[in-house]
Protein backbone atom coordinates (compact mmCIF):
# COMPACT_ATOMS: atom_id res chain seq x y z
CA UNK A 1 0.00 0.00 0.00
CA UNK A 2 3.10 2.12 0.86
CA UNK A 3 4.58 1.77 -2.52
CA UNK A 4 0.61 2.23 -4.07
CA UNK A 5 0.82 5.79 -2.21
CA UNK A 6 4.24 6.62 -3.48
CA UNK A 7 3.78 5.23 -7.07
CA UNK A 8 0.07 6.99 -7.66
CA UNK A 9 1.31 10.00 -5.99
CA UNK A 10 4.03 10.03 -8.46
CA UNK A 11 1.62 9.61 -11.06
CA UNK A 12 -1.10 12.40 -10.15
CA UNK A 13 1.90 15.20 -9.86
CA UNK A 14 2.83 14.32 -13.58
CA UNK A 15 -0.57 13.87 -15.52
CA UNK A 16 -2.00 17.30 -16.25
CA UNK A 17 -5.29 17.94 -14.01
CA UNK A 18 -7.69 18.16 -17.14
CA UNK A 19 -6.03 14.02 -17.49
CA UNK A 20 -8.02 13.56 -13.50
CA UNK A 21 -10.91 11.00 -13.52
CA UNK A 22 -12.47 12.83 -10.71
CA UNK A 23 -11.94 15.01 -7.85
CA UNK A 24 -14.36 14.76 -4.57
CA UNK A 25 -14.46 16.63 -1.74
CA UNK A 26 -16.45 14.55 1.22
CA UNK A 27 -17.30 14.38 5.69
CA UNK A 28 -18.29 12.26 7.46
CA UNK A 29 -18.39 10.92 11.15
CA UNK A 30 -18.39 7.67 13.04
CA UNK A 31 -17.31 5.56 16.11
CA UNK A 32 -13.03 5.41 17.31
CA UNK A 33 -11.71 2.79 19.91
CA UNK A 34 -8.77 1.41 20.62
CA UNK A 35 -7.44 -2.15 21.02
CA UNK A 36 -5.14 -4.34 23.38
CA UNK A 37 -3.68 -2.28 26.41
CA UNK A 38 -5.20 0.99 25.51
CA UNK A 39 -8.83 -0.54 25.45
CA UNK A 40 -9.25 -0.55 29.11
CA UNK A 41 -8.09 3.06 29.80
CA UNK A 42 -9.68 4.56 26.55
CA UNK A 43 -13.54 4.36 25.99
CA UNK A 44 -15.14 4.28 22.72
CA UNK A 45 -15.70 7.65 21.11
CA UNK A 46 -16.71 10.10 18.17
CA UNK A 47 -14.83 10.25 15.38
CA UNK A 48 -14.85 13.01 12.10
CA UNK A 49 -13.29 14.21 9.29
CA UNK A 50 -12.74 15.95 6.08
CA UNK A 51 -11.47 14.35 2.91
CA UNK A 52 -10.14 15.53 -0.73
CA UNK A 53 -9.95 13.14 -3.50
CA UNK A 54 -8.04 12.62 -6.55
CA UNK A 55 -8.57 9.72 -8.98
CA UNK A 56 -5.65 9.58 -12.18
CA UNK A 57 -5.84 7.62 -15.18
CA UNK A 58 -5.10 3.87 -14.50
CA UNK A 59 -2.13 2.80 -13.42
CA UNK A 60 -0.27 0.67 -16.26
CA UNK A 61 -3.60 0.85 -17.58
CA UNK A 62 -4.74 -1.48 -15.19
CA UNK A 63 -4.67 -0.32 -11.39
CA UNK A 64 -7.86 1.76 -9.97
CA UNK A 65 -5.76 3.78 -7.82
CA UNK A 66 -7.30 7.07 -5.77
CA UNK A 67 -4.82 9.37 -3.43
CA UNK A 68 -6.66 10.95 -0.35
CA UNK A 69 -5.81 13.41 1.70
CA UNK A 70 -7.75 14.69 4.68
CA UNK A 71 -8.40 15.74 8.62
CA UNK A 72 -10.00 13.41 11.16
CA UNK A 73 -11.00 14.10 14.72
CA UNK A 74 -12.24 12.64 17.17
CA UNK A 75 -12.77 12.80 21.29
CA UNK A 76 -13.00 9.73 23.45
CA UNK A 77 -13.63 9.49 27.31
CA UNK A 78 -11.02 7.99 29.55
CA UNK A 79 -12.10 5.47 32.22
CA UNK A 80 -12.20 7.09 35.70
CA UNK A 81 -12.81 3.87 37.19
CA UNK A 82 -9.34 3.33 37.73
CA UNK A 83 -6.55 4.10 40.17
CA UNK A 84 -4.91 6.67 37.08
CA UNK A 85 -7.99 8.67 36.88
CA UNK A 86 -7.86 12.06 39.18
CA UNK A 87 -11.26 13.28 38.48
CA UNK A 88 -14.58 12.75 36.48
CA UNK A 89 -14.90 14.19 32.64
CA UNK A 90 -11.50 13.95 31.39
CA UNK A 91 -10.91 13.86 27.59
CA UNK A 92 -8.56 12.20 25.25
CA UNK A 93 -9.17 14.64 22.19
CA UNK A 94 -7.29 14.22 19.10
CA UNK A 95 -6.61 16.45 16.08
CA UNK A 96 -5.02 14.90 12.59
CA UNK A 97 -3.88 14.62 9.14
CA UNK A 98 -3.28 11.87 6.68
CA UNK A 99 -2.58 10.99 3.04
CA UNK A 100 -3.69 7.55 1.92
CA UNK A 101 -3.47 5.12 -1.22
CA UNK A 102 -6.86 3.40 -2.27
CA UNK A 103 -7.01 0.52 -4.92
CA UNK A 104 -10.59 -0.15 -6.06
CA UNK A 105 -12.01 -3.56 -7.05
CA UNK A 106 -14.65 -4.09 -9.99
CA UNK A 107 -15.24 -0.27 -10.95
CA UNK A 108 -19.11 0.44 -11.13
CA UNK A 109 -21.67 2.55 -9.75
CA UNK A 110 -20.56 0.67 -5.59
CA UNK A 111 -17.12 0.01 -5.50
CA UNK A 112 -14.96 -1.86 -2.85
CA UNK A 113 -11.52 -1.20 -2.13
CA UNK A 114 -8.41 -1.33 0.36
CA UNK A 115 -6.71 1.55 1.66
CA UNK A 116 -2.90 2.44 3.01
CA UNK A 117 -1.12 5.39 3.63
CA UNK A 118 0.62 7.84 6.34
CA UNK A 119 -0.66 9.95 9.23
CA UNK A 120 0.09 12.33 12.09
CA UNK A 121 -2.24 12.99 15.05
CA UNK A 122 -1.92 15.23 18.34
CA UNK A 123 -3.16 13.92 21.16
CA UNK A 124 -4.52 16.30 23.69
CA UNK A 125 -5.87 15.51 27.47
CA UNK A 126 -8.75 17.48 29.00
CA UNK A 127 -8.41 17.28 31.96
CA UNK A 128 -5.60 15.41 34.44
CA UNK A 129 -5.32 12.37 34.49
CA UNK A 130 -1.38 10.56 35.93
CA UNK A 131 -0.11 8.11 33.18
CA UNK A 132 -1.28 10.18 30.29
CA UNK A 133 0.08 13.42 28.37
CA UNK A 134 -0.20 15.60 25.04
CA UNK A 135 1.62 14.06 22.92
CA UNK A 136 2.25 13.64 18.74
CA UNK A 137 1.54 10.37 17.45
CA UNK A 138 2.32 9.22 13.65
CA UNK A 139 0.33 5.82 12.55
CA UNK A 140 0.07 3.89 9.01
CA UNK A 141 -3.85 3.94 8.40
CA UNK A 142 -5.00 0.60 6.91
CA UNK A 143 -8.26 -0.54 6.22
CA UNK A 144 -11.61 -1.13 3.28
CA UNK A 145 -14.68 0.45 2.37
CA UNK A 146 -17.30 0.57 -0.14
CA UNK A 147 -18.01 3.62 -2.18
CA UNK A 148 -21.06 3.98 -3.79
CA UNK A 149 -22.57 6.74 -6.35
CA UNK A 150 -24.71 8.35 -7.99
CA UNK A 151 -24.61 11.19 -10.09
CA UNK A 152 -22.47 13.68 -8.46
CA UNK A 153 -23.38 12.25 -4.88
CA UNK A 154 -20.82 9.93 -3.33
CA UNK A 155 -21.60 7.56 0.01
CA UNK A 156 -18.25 5.55 1.19
CA UNK A 157 -18.47 3.44 4.14
CA UNK A 158 -15.64 2.45 6.33
CA UNK A 159 -13.46 -0.04 8.36
CA UNK A 160 -9.58 1.00 9.36
CA UNK A 161 -7.33 0.26 11.55
CA UNK A 162 -4.31 2.65 12.81
CA UNK A 163 -0.73 1.13 13.71
CA UNK A 164 0.33 3.83 16.16
CA UNK A 165 4.13 5.21 16.77
CA UNK A 166 5.37 6.23 20.04
CA UNK A 167 2.34 6.58 21.85
CA UNK A 168 4.10 7.96 25.03
CA UNK A 169 0.74 9.97 25.53
CA UNK A 170 -0.91 6.71 27.17
CA UNK A 171 2.39 5.26 28.47
CA UNK A 172 3.75 8.25 30.31
CA UNK A 173 7.05 6.84 29.46
CA UNK A 174 9.78 9.47 30.97
CA UNK A 175 12.30 11.04 28.78
CA UNK A 176 15.45 8.91 29.57
CA UNK A 177 18.23 11.46 28.53
CA UNK A 178 16.86 15.36 28.26
CA UNK A 179 17.99 16.45 24.74
CA UNK A 180 18.53 12.72 23.46
CA UNK A 181 16.25 12.09 20.07
CA UNK A 182 12.91 9.93 21.12
CA UNK A 183 13.38 6.26 20.02
CA UNK A 184 10.79 4.95 17.33
CA UNK A 185 8.29 2.42 18.73
CA UNK A 186 5.34 0.61 17.30
CA UNK A 187 2.74 -0.02 19.82
CA UNK A 188 1.22 -3.22 20.37
CA UNK A 189 -1.96 -1.12 20.63
CA UNK A 190 -3.94 0.27 17.69
CA UNK A 191 -7.15 2.41 16.40
CA UNK A 192 -9.63 1.18 15.12
CA UNK A 193 -12.45 3.20 13.55
CA UNK A 194 -15.77 2.72 11.37
CA UNK A 195 -16.98 5.84 9.41
CA UNK A 196 -19.80 6.89 6.85
CA UNK A 197 -18.82 9.72 4.39
CA UNK A 198 -21.03 11.73 2.09
CA UNK A 199 -19.13 14.05 -0.35
CA UNK A 200 -19.36 15.35 -4.37
CA UNK A 201 -17.81 14.45 -7.00
CA UNK A 202 -16.74 16.20 -10.33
Amino acid sequence: MLLALCVASTAALAAPWSNLRELSVSAGGGVEGYTLDLAPRIDPGVTYGVAVGVVPPKLLGLLDVGLEAGYSGAVNGLDTRTPQASADGVKLVRHGAYAVATVGFFPSVVRPYVMGGLGISVYNIRGTVRGLGDDFVGNIPLGAGVRASYRSLTADARLSYNVLFDQRYATGAPVSNVGDPPTLTIGRAGRYSGTLNLGMAW
